[in-house]
Parts: C-alpha cells; sequence; structure tokens
C-alpha cells in the first residue's frame, strides 16, 4: 500500500481546499440563477472543501507525529 508523505497531504489539501473555494464561490447567486444548478454546484465545491481539509488534518497530524525525534 502507498503511504504519501505529510508534506504531498497538506499540499494536495490545500490545493482541493482553494480548488473548493473556487468552484462554491463562482457559482451564481440571486434571482437570476437556476436553483438547482447553483445548489448543486456549491454543494460540489462545499464536498471538495471538506475533502481538502480532511487532507490538510491528516497530513498536520502525521506531519507532528513523523517529526518528533527519539524520547527520553
Amino acid at each position: 500500500m502507498i503511504h504519501p508523505s505529510p508534506r504531498w497531504m497538506v499540499g494536495v489539501g490545500a490545493v482541493f481546499t482553494a480548488v473548493g473555494l473556487g468552484v462554491a464561490g463562482t457559482a451564481h447567486v440571486g434571482p437570476a440563477a437556476a436553483t438547482d444548478a447553483a445548489h448543486a454546484q456549491q454543494l460540489v465545491g462545499g464536498v471538495i472543501v471538506l475533502a481538502g481539509w480532511a487532507l490538510l488534518a491528516w497530513g498536520i497530524h502525521r506531519f507532528g507525529r513523523e517529526s518528533r525525534g527519539p524520547t527520553l
């Protein structure tokens, strides 16, 4: 099984977060927007952001555990 490095996970998590914010942030709002399409775009963007946050959290957790030296 492949175990990505913590730095890779933090980097990919940051990219996912930025892309998700971009997708959700560009959804049309207001009376001219088709509510179904705008809602779907915001939902997809939100799911991508949550996936990015999960990768960030897991990468930071692993980075903190891996960076420790020997304990006395």
